[in-house]
C-alpha cells in the first residue's frame, strides 16, 4: 500500500523548547516521529512536510497592531471585530487598517502569536533531530516535498489546504489542489506535527473539506503521540480528535500504526 507520511510544522519555533510558540511536548513528538521514519522508512513511499512561513509583520503578529494608547497587545491576546469597531485596537498602519476590518468582519476574532516561523530564521528550520532522519529517508527514499504556508501577511494560515481569508491576487492563499491531489493517490495517509489543537486540526478538517478523492477520511490516521495541543487549547484538541474519529478517521501512534 502506497503511504504518505504527512509532517505538519515540524519546526523550531514549536518543537524547540526555546522556540518562540514552543508547544510542550513537541521536541518528544517529533522523536518518536523520527524514530516511526526509522523503523518504518520501507513502508513510506512519500513524505510531506508542511512549514509555517511567516513575515514578521503580518496580522497574526504583536508589530500588525495597537491598541488605543499606540501600544501592541501582548502575544495571545484575542482581538474580535467588536474590539476593531469600538476601538479598543486597530492596524498599526493606517494603509491595512480596511483590510484588517473586513477580515476580523469575516473571520470573528483570532489569537495573536509571537513573532514565530520568521522565513530565514532558526524557527523556521525543521527541528533537528527529524530533519536529521528525514535526510537519511531521502537519501535512500527521495520523494520528500515542503510545503510553505503563511507567507502572505494579510490572513492566517494555519491549515496547509488553505488560509483563513483567499488574499485577492494571491493565487497562494487559494485552495491548495495541488497538496490534495498528492493526499488523494496514496493508499494510506499517516498525520504527525503541530500543533494537534491548530494547524493538525485545521490541515485535516479540510483535506476532509475539500478533497475529491472518495472516502478520504478512511485513508487517515492520526499519530496521536507524534502531535501535541497549544497549552491552553487542549480542549480544542480533544474536540478535534473528536469530530475526527466521528468522520471515520483512525487515530494510532507511532508504535503500534498499521
Amino acid at each position: 500500500m502506497k503511504t504518505l507520511l504527512l509532517i505538519i510544522d515540524p519546526q523550531n519555533s514549536f518543537c524547540d523548547p526555546s522556540g518562540e510558540l514552543y508547544v510542550a511536548g513537541a521536541e518528544k513528538d517529533m522523536a518518536r516521529t523520527a524514530d516511526l521514519i526509522r523503523r518504518r522508512g520501507p513502508d513510506i513511499q512519500r513524505i510531506i512536510v508542511t512549514l509555517d512561513a511567516h513575515n514578521k509583520i503580518h496580522i497574526a503578529h504583536p508589530v500588525w497592531w495597537i491598541d488605543a494608547d499606540g501600544n501592541p497587545p501582548e502575544p495571545f491576546t484575542r482581538i474580535s471585530i467588536e474590539d476593531i469597531d469600538a476601538g479598543r485596537y486597530r492596524a498599526a498602519d493606517p494603509a491595512h487598517r480596511a483590510w484588517t476590518r473586513a477580515y476580523l468582519a469575516a473571520i470573528g476574532s483570532h489569537v495573536i502569536w509571537p513573532c514565530h516561523c520568521l522565513i530565514g530564521t532558526r524557527g523556521h528550520e525543521v527541528f533537528g533531530p527529524l530533519l536529521a532522519e528525514l535526510n537519511a529517508w531521502r537519501e535512500a527514499f527521495h520523494d520528500l516535498d515542503f510545503v510553505m504556508k503563511g507567507s502572505n501577511r494579510f490572513t492566517e494560515n494555519f491549515s496547509a489546504v488553505r488560509p483563513s481569508m483567499e488574499v485577492p491576487g494571491d493565487p497562494a492563499t487559494q485552495v491548495n489542489r495541488g497538496l490534495l491531489r498528492s493526499l488523494g493517490e496514496a493508499g494510506r495517509i499517516w498525520v504527525a506535527g503541530e500543533a494537534s489543537s491548530h494547524c493538525v486540526a485545521d490541515t485535516v478538517t479540510d483535506i476532509l473539506r475539500f478533497s475529491e478523492t472518495p472516502a478520504i477520511a478512511q485513508k487517515i490516521v492520526l499519530l496521536a503521540d507524534a502531535m501535541s495541543p497549544v497549552p491552553g487549547f487542549e480542549a480544542a484538541a480533544d474536540d478535534f480528535f473528536q469530530r475526527m474519529r466521528a468522520e471515520g478517521v483512525g487515530v494510532s501512534d507511532t508504535v503500534r500504526v498499521a
